[in-house]
Formats: C-alpha cells, sequence, structure tokens
C-alpha cells in the first residue's frame, strides 16, 4: 500500500529539514563565538575597571596603606590613610555617572561606593581578587570583579544588559533565518526531487502499459546519467529479453500446433478410410499402417520438443570429463549403418570437456544424422575433433547438397528444414538443430554452420576444454536409433 506522502515530498522534507540543520549548526556556532567574546569583553572591563579604581591615587604618588609608618608615632600612618581615603572617595565620586558599579573596603572598616546600588558589594567579600563572577543587584545583571588595595580590597561591577541585549538579538535573528529560510528550502528542495524523480514517474505509466499486455514499450532513454538511467537501462534489456521470449513462444505454439495437426490429420483420414465397410483387406492394412507411421512421427516430434524443454531448463543432466574424441569415434561406429558414405574420423588427443556424455552424443547423432540425410551414396562425411588453447573444436562436414544460404540465419531455429521440399513425410521433426543448440550452449559453447550450395556443409560445436583432466570411463551403451534433425 502506498504511503501517505509520496517520495518526493518526503525527500523534500527530509533535505530541507538538513538544509536548515546545517543553516542553524553555523548559526549556534557564530551565536556560541559571539557569547564567548561578550563575555570576556565584561569579564576584561571588569578586572579593568577594579584595577583602576586599586589604582587609584597610587599613580598620584600617594603612599598605600600599607606603607609603613615613622617611629615617632602613628601620625605619619594616619595622615597617609587619611589622604589616600580623599583620593579614593574624589575618584568614586568622579566615577558616579559611569554606569559602573564601584566600591571599596579599607582596613578598619571604611566603606566607599560610587552609589547606592554599589554599596551593596560591600556584601560580596567572597570574590577573591582577581576572579569574577556574575550576579544581580536590583533585577539587573553585572559582572562583578575584585582586587586588592594595599590592605583593603574594591570591587567593580560592569553592567551586562547592553551586551546581552546584542546578543539576544543576534539570537532572535538567527531564529528568524532559520524560519524564514526553513520556507523557500523546502519549496527548493520539493523541486529539485520532483524533477529528479519525474523519470521514475514517466517509467512507472510505461511498466502499466507493459503490464496491459504492450511488450513494445520501453523506459528509456532517460536523458539524466544517474541510478535512474541505470534502471531504465536494465528493464529495457529485461523488456528485450521477454519480448523475445514471448515472440519465440508464440511462434513456437503456432509452429508445433501446426506440425501436430499434420499428422493427426493424416492418421485420422486413414483410420476413417479403414472403417469404411467392405473395403479390401489390403486398402485396410496399408491404412493402418500410414496411421501407425504418422503416429510415431508424431511420437517423436512431442519426445523430441520434451527433451528440448528439459535441455533449455535444466542444463546438464551430470557434469564430468568427457574424451570428445573417443566419443566421436564410437558415434561414428554406430552410425555407418545409417547409410553407406565415406567416413572419416580425426581426432587428437586431450579433447576433454565437462559435461553430459549423453547430452553431447546426442548433438554428434543428430549432426550425423542431418549430413546422412543430406548426402548421397559414397560422398564423404568428415568428423574431426582438434584440442585448442582452451577450446575443443568439434566439426562434421559433409559433401552434399549444401544448404540454401536464406535458411541459413534460421536454420537452428524450431521446426527449420534444410530442404524445404522435403515432405514430412521423409524429412525429420525441424527439432534436431534446435535440440543441438540447446545443449551445445547449456554447457557453455557455441555452434555455427557454413555452406555453400552443392559442395556439402560444416557444421562446427566449440565447447570449453578442461587441461590434466581424465576422462572417465566410458560406460557401455546400446546402440540407440540416431535422434532426427
Amino acid at each position: 500500500m502506498r504511503g501517505r506522502l509520496a517520495i518526493r515530498t518526503r525527500l523534500a522534507i527530509v533535505s530541507a529539514t538538513l538544509a536548515v540543520g546545517v543553516l542553524a549548526a553555523g548559526l549556534l556556532t557564530v551565536y556560541l563565538i559571539d557569547r564567548r567574546q561578550v563575555d570576556q569583553t565584561l569579564t576584561t572591563a571588569a578586572h579593568r575597571a577594579a584595577a583602576d579604581l586599586a589604582a587609584a591615587g597610587l599613580r598620584d604618588g600617594v603612599p598605600p596603606a600599607s606603607a609603613p609608618t615613622t617611629p615617632a608615632g602613628n601620625d605619619g600612618g594616619e595622615s597617609a590613610q587619611e589622604s589616600d581615603d580623599e583620593v579614593l572617595g574624589a575618584y568614586l565620586k568622579a566615577r558616579q555617572g559611569s554606569g559602573q558599579l564601584l566600591a571599596s573596603v579599607s582596613p578598619g572598616g571604611r566603606r566607599r561606593a560610587n552609589s547606592l546600588l554599589a554599596r551593596r558589594l560591600w556584601l560580596r567579600g567572597d570574590v577573591a581578587p582577581g576572579h569574577t563572577r556574575r550576579i544581580e543587584i536590583a533585577g539587573e545583571e553585572y559582572v562583578l570583579a575584585a582586587a586588592s588595595r594595599g590592605r583593603g580590597r574594591v570591587f567593580a561591577a560592569v553592567p551586562a544588559a547592553e551586551a546581552e541585549a546584542g546578543v539576544r538579538t543576534l539570537l532572535d535573528a538567527m531564529l528568524i533565518v532559520c524560519l524564514v529560510g526553513l520556507i523557500p528550502a523546502t519549496g527548493a528542495a520539493w523541486l529539485v526531487t520532483r524533477r529528479a524523480l519525474a523519470p521514475l514517474s514517466r517509467m512507472a505509466h510505461r511498466a502499466s502499459r507493459v503490464t496491459a499486455g504492450d511488450l513494445s514499450v520501453r523506459m528509456g532513454p532517460v536523458r539524466s546519467h544517474d541510478e535512474i538511467a541505470d534502471v531504465a537501462v536494465a528493464i529495457d534489456a529485461m523488456l528485450d529479453r521477454l519480448e523475445g521470449a514471448f515472440a519465440a513462444q508464440r511462434r513456437f505454439v503456432h509452429d508445433a500446433s501446426h506440425e501436430l495437426r499434420t499428422p493427426l490429420t493424416i492418421a485420422r483420414g486413414h483410420l476413417e478410410t479403414a472403417l469404411v465397410p467392405g473395403g479390401p483387406s489390403s486398402e485396410l492394412d496399408r491404412a493402418v499402417r500410414v496411421a501407425i507411421d504418422e503416429l510415431d512421427r508424431m511420437g517423436r516430434l512431442v519426445e523430441s520438443l520434451l527433451r528440448l524443454a528439459r535441455t533449455g531448463a535444466d542444463g546438464p543432466a551430470t557434469r564430468e570429463p568427457v574424451d570428445v574424441g573417443e566419443l566421436a569415434r564410437r558415434v561414428v561406429a554406430r552410425s555407418q549403418i545409417l547409410g553407406e558414405r565415406t567416413w572419416r574420423v580425426d581426432a587428437t588427443p586431450g579433447a576433454i570437456v565437462e559435461g553430459d556424455a549423453d547430452a553431447i552424443e546426442q548433438v554428434l547423432l543428430n549432426l550425423i544424422s542431418n549430413a546422412v540425410r543430406h548426402t548421397s551414396a559414397r560422398q564423404a562425411i568428415d568428423v574431426s575433433v582438434e584440442a585448442g588453447d582452451g577450446i575443443v573444436a568439434l566439426e562434421v562436414a559433409d559433401s552434399g547438397e549444401g544448404i540454401d544460404p536464406a535458411i541459413l540465419p534460421t536454420l537452428f531455429d524450431r521446426f527449420t528444414r534444410a530442404d524445404a521440399a522435403r515432405g514430412r513425410e521423409t524429412g525429420g521433426t525441424g527439432l534436431g538443430l534446435a535440440i543441438c543448440q540447446a545443449i551445445v550452449e547449456a554447457h557453455g559453447g557455441t555452434i555455427s554452420v557454413a555452406s555453400t550450395p552443392g559442395q556439402g556443409a560444416t557444421f562446427t560445436v566449440e565447447l570449453p576444454r578442461i587441461a590434466g583432466a581424465t576422462p572417465a570411463a566410458p560406460a557401455m551403451r546400446a546402440v540407440s536409433p540416431p535422434a532426427h534433425a
């Protein structure tokens, strides 16, 4: 069942989400960098303010409160302390409108601040000199720094509101960019995926036509050079094979029905003749014999069809080393009863293939019986076997009437006869060469023919050779009638 969302919609959503995610990650990185810079700026400003407050007066030559007192008494120390307090008070008064909160705690409990809010800093004794901390005073956020001033301590609090407002503004801008960018990113991703997947929609429409029975439809061509184009090419190749297979099937059914209809018609006619009352016994015998011959021929035709189907579907029944040269000698010796011909056999050693010996013997018998059928008495039939580089070549050549060049391209098709003038009563079933081709191809080989009218024909079978194999001992087989080509 098809999902609620189409592939293009889902891809668009995923693509837009990834795009916005990448954008958000980039903006978040910028935000974190800006956040860190703001914190560093506020911390630096707080330290600088505290350091300036701690150094107030010292730059003008006023001794610190920790300076040693005179031996005469404490008048010098008290005078220095008072002078330092006056300088510090003047500095704090001058910084009242700076926006910073400044305060000090001197020895003896003397406290000073540049504003009422700054007095709250007197309670921040937990902040060690040289350290900072974020605090909140009257609802406002500050960065507090502490520093030492003689034996006392000073505090400086820098307001963070303005800097934080800038950071929040940047964050708001980033969120707006992400939200606004999501819409065009989704639209662009949807358009791109729609265009990229458009060939799939066309292929689905064309596939529905194929399902309806139009095998001439093809998926391509696809203008893009991507995986979709590869799929279209693969499907078109599959459709080519399917169309060829269906065409061959229709042709096979037509030819088989035609071939089977003829002997049935002949047998029926002669049997009806035999049923005529009062007919002579010789006519009855002749009709029955003709009917039996036709039924025998139809049986051979059906057997050939079954053998052809089994060969194409199952391949070789067994796989064992087969010495083709030795097999050729035995087949020729058995085939000499087919006709008075000049038989010649030439086989080189080592012509060993892997396959089904019975099937290869069937190929030889079909080719030899075909040669006998198209030669006259005392004409030559040559069978040669040659072991080459990875190939075993088997040739069956005759010096007979040859083959019409017009039928050479379809000679190995089913129900094709080399001599169209021969009647069905004297000729073969037209399946022998088709069976040969099916067996040879099932063994990974090829079969071909070369012929010149009036000068004979040469059939060549090439099978993959296995080197160094020892052929299995040939089994004793009864001489069987050769198959009809």
